[in-house]
């Protein structure tokens, strides 16, 4: 009796596929959705850190699945969506933040970031977003950042993939509501991961990733479209965003640091 209840608990459990998933806040929703008795489908480049992720979760090892695919790919994503009957939330967390130094510029980050950032969301949502068509349901999450509410410092190769994402979501749920698909935003602030180890200026209300992938999964399923933290930080962005260009700049460089002494 146990057994058979212990089946249908998983035949009840939501599919969920997380790009990006290997390491940073892209790990730490696999684990928080795993323990929320979701399945969960993890993709990523990197194949090791996949292996890496399942190990750790050894106890969850029939409810995530990991396949190598690179989100510029769309024939890899397109193999991955083959695999799957299902789905019921689509993260789009894959993304990367490359610094751009004033004195060392070159187009190079601004086409790698477009590329991953911005285009690979698109291709990732181009090859899931049909099964959740066919049920006329489920959720897609798109990791955008406040990076995308206003300009950061050496943000400007980074800054506009995600503000592309903002707009991107904001249309794109007028057309899935029609298919009662939910698209939900999530703009953090600073999180502790591998990409912002590269700035040297003070990043306010930084955060590590397992609060951030808790506080995903906390505000997954209320009404809001956009989730947004720390609430401070996010709460005094914000309110940069409504302020005279000059005055949100001199905010903004004073408080990063952003002058470097000479």
């Amino acid at each position: 009796m146990q057994a058979l209840m212990r089946k249908l608990k998983s035949n009840f459990k939501k599919t969920a596929i997380i790009t990006g998933a290997s390491e940073g806040i892209g790990a730490a929703l696999v684990n928080e959705l795993l323990q929320n008795n979701y399945k969960v489908i993890a993709l990523s480049r990197n194949y090791k850190k996949l292996l890496k992720l399942k190990s750790f979760n050894s106890k969850y090892k029939n409810d995530l699945k990991v396949f190598s695919a690179d989100v510029t790919n769309s024939s890899q994503l397109l193999s991955v969506a083959k695999e799957i009957n299902s789905l019921d939330l689509l993260i789009l967390n894959a993304g990367i933040y490359e610094p751009v130094l004033i004195e060392n510029f070159s187009i190079e980050p601004f086409i790698k970031q477009s590329e991953i950032n911005y285009l690979g969301v698109i291709k990732s949502f181009d090859a899931f977003i049909k099964k959740m068509l066919l049920t006329r349901s489920g959720t897609v999450l798109i990791m955008s950042s406040i990076a995308g509410w206003i300009g950061l410092p050496k943000a400007s190769a980074y800054a506009p993939t995600k503000s592309a994402l903002r707009l991107f979501a904001q249309s794109i749920r007028y057309d899935l509501a029609e298919y009662n698909i939910v698209v939900k935003l999530c703009s953090p602030g600073f999180v502790n991961t591998k990409a912002v180890k590269v700035n040297d200026f003070k990043m306010p209300g930084i955060i590590e990733p397992n609060v951030a992938a808790k506080l995903i999964l906390k505000n997954l399923s209320n009404k809001k479209f956009e989730i947004t933290f720390p609430w401070f930080f996010s709460t005094l962005m914000k309110f940069l965003t409504y302020l005279p260009d000059n005055l949100s700049y001199k905010f903004i460089k004073y408080v990063t640091s952003y002058e470097q002494e000479k």
